[in-house]
């Protein structure tokens, strides 16, 4: 679409000129109206801005049917490279066969419940529509567990969400988003490592 439009739109402007040009020097009377009037009819017909707008409508509708089966495709630059793609390397086999993630268990650090951690992460996760937080709040029904209501909920793109629950302030995303508000994780680092070992020597067995 940026390789076309880079010789179309040009194109299209200098038709539009040399018609007015042309309609205002040997047109019929009155000239100049029917100069402008046609210098325009041609800017109209060949509508240069339409190719600058059905694409990206093209690939967001593309995008959006993608989410609604599974598949999440991060932009329009990487959708555009799929098409020189010949190999596809995944590394979550049940991701892949189901079409979707779904929640597995909770690690909870000393002190905490891993069912307590489960409904508050749900009652967040409501107010996303990212597919992880679904697989959460799927995974708290399954478990019959109350959800209550959160307030104050916020998104942070590319770390998690934030909100409060039961009154209290809750934090749910990656390590940078605890490092963002100044909690510390290296106390569980360790721990958080030994599950990630764990958790992917299952997926390379299968289970």
């Amino acid at each position: 679409m940026d390789r076309v439009s880079r010789f179309f739109v040009p194109a299209v402007m200098a038709a539009s000129v040399i018609t007015f040009v042309v309609w205002s020097l040997w047109g019929a009377e009155p000239r100049l109206a029917h100069a402008l009037v046609n210098a325009v009819a041609v800017l109209i017909i060949a509508c240069p801005c339409a190719l600058g707008l059905a694409t990206p409508l093209a690939v967001m509708v593309g995008v959006g049917k993608g989410a609604e089966n599974g598949i999440l495709i991060k932009n329009a630059e990487a959708l555009e490279m799929l098409q020189r793609a010949d190999t596809l390397v995944v590394d979550k086999t049940g991701t892949l066969t189901e079409g979707k993630p779904r929640f597995d268990l909770a690690e909870p650090a000393p002190g905490f419940d891993a069912d307590d951690i489960l409904r508050v992460a749900a009652s967040l996760e409501r107010g996303s529509e990212h597919p992880l937080a679904a697989a959460i709040v799927k995974g708290a029904e399954e478990k019959k567990l109350a959800i209550p209501k959160s307030e104050d909920f916020q998104s942070v793109p590319g770390k998690g969400v934030t909100g409060k629950v039961d009154g209290r302030k809750i934090l749910l995303g990656n390590a940078a988003l605890l490092t963002n508000h100044g909690i510390g994780i290296a106390g569980q680092q360790e721990h958080i490592n030994s599950t990630e070992r764990r958790r992917a020597d299952n997926d390379a067995d299968g289970d």
